[in-house]
Formats: C-alpha cells, structure tokens, sequence
C-alpha cells in the first residue's frame, strides 16, 4: 500500500512538472522589424517611425496587450510651440477630423486578431495620435483607434511622455483597453504594429514686431550626439496573461 502512494504521489509531481513546463513554454514575442528617424540629422526636428510583430510560441493568437512603453534614445528633446490640443469628448462624439491639424502628434496602425469559435479573425486598424496636453513636463496624448472589417470599433484611449531608464531618454507610455470586438469572440490581440511620431512639418503664425510670420513646429528633436554603434531604443510589451517582453533594437548614426 505504501509503495502505491508513492507512486500515486511521483505520478501526480510529474503531472504538476509538466502543466508548469507547458506554461511555462507559452509566451508571447515581440519583434522590432524597424525603427528610425526622418530626417535623420544631428540636432534637427524629425518624426520618428517604427513597427514591430507581435507573436506567440505556441498559441495561435498572442495574449492581448495591455501596457507599452516606448523609449527613445537619450538627448531626445520636445519643442511644442505652436502646437494645439484636443479633448478626450471630441474624438469620441465627433471623430479626429474635429481635432486642431497642430494637434496632431502622429499616425499609425496594423493588424489585429481574434478567435471566434475556432476560427481566427483577423482585422486592420489605424490609428491617430493628438496631443491632449501640450505643456513642458506635463505632455500627454490622445490615441484614436478605429477598425472597420469585419467588425466596426472606435476606441480613444490615453498615453503620457516619459522618460525612460538608462541608456534610453524620453518616450511614452500607454495603457491599453482590453477590446472586445463580439461578445463571443475572444479579447482582441494585436499582431503587427507601425507608427510615426512627429510634427515637424506642421506650420503655424505668429507675430513679430507686428506682423504676422510663418514658423513651423519643431516637434522631436534629434540629440546633438550620437553614442558609438548608434541610438539604442525599446519597446516593453505588457500582456494580459502577466507576461513582459522588452524589444530592443539600435538605430545607426546618421552618416
């Protein structure tokens, strides 16, 4: 009898052995397939761009994203003059063509999935960035994300600039809203993402002496230096199944 127990005892260790190494091997992914500055010049106003593929081991569809945190290369600076902000309240009632145009902070988009019975689903999205906060310190922004087939969604969800830990400088964080496209359908995962940041090309007047004069906002602007090797950046990718997964990559000096 007592040799049955113990193999009763090593046959459930084994099974709890496995289940924690099947776990275990289920894990999301993330890959920053680029990343880069246009234009790309020593102390200038750019826009930044980037897009990455999210993943899993072994699951057909990654565990949905609930928090990102970027970080762009230390000596990155802001300069927002002449920039507006819009509100939470317009996205939502009247869609980002009532946003100020010096509002506008970026673009961006990619590609979703979700299962519904068996079968997955896969749906484009876009979105918009907006400033809803232009002052120094206090920066923060509005992101709008619309999907259209198979299924409509709008959604308005928030991030902040932060500064991100060495060897990284400023960059922003969002939390993201579990999305529920059905009610059946399980919560929806991104699976490819792109964006662009930036609002150099934005135009605006101001008076001087009297007059009015034509400026243009600086937006981000590039470090005076570059590190040997190049601007080191990162993406952290935060998911529901508690998992974090931080997607490195290098951005060359410009020549």
């Amino acid at each position: 009898m007592r040799g049955r127990r113990c193999g009763i005892v090593a046959a459930l260790m084994c099974g709890a052995a496995l289940l924690a190494a099947s776990s275990a091997a289920a894990e999301e992914t993330v890959s920053i397939t680029e990343a880069g500055f246009s234009p790309n010049v020593l102390g200038a106003p750019t826009n930044a761009f980037g897009s990455a593929t999210i993943g899993s081991t072994n699951l057909p569809v990654p565990s949905p994203i609930t928090h990102v945190n970027v970080y762009g290369p230390a000596g990155l600076t802001l300069n927002l003059a002449g920039t507006g902000t819009c509100t939470k309240e317009t996205l939502e009632h009247l869609g980002p063509s009532a946003c100020p145009a010096n509002s506008k902070a970026g673009f961006g988009g990619g590609e979703g999935a979700y299962e519904l019975g068996h079968e997955i689903i896969n749906e484009a999205y876009t979105l918009n960035f907006f400033l809803a906060d232009n002052k120094p310190g206090h920066v923060s922004l509005l992101i709008f994300l619309k999907g259209s087939t198979p299924v409509s969604i709008e959604l308005v969800f928030t991030g902040t600039v932060i500064t991100g830990p060495s060897p990284y400088g400023l960059g922003f964080s969002v939390e993201v809203p579990l999305i529920k496209v059905l009610p059946e359908a399980s919560d929806a995962s991104a699976t490819t993402a792109f964006l662009t940041l930036g609002a150099h090309n934005v135009a605006y007047y101001k008076k001087v002496h009297g007059k009015r004069k034509l400026f243009h906002v600086k937006g981000i602007i590039l470090p005076k230096h570059c590190p040997h090797g190049g601007w080191p950046v990162a993406s952290q990718f935060s998911f529901q199944d508690g998992s974090t997964v931080l997607a490195k990559h290098t951005i060359p000096c410009p020549r």
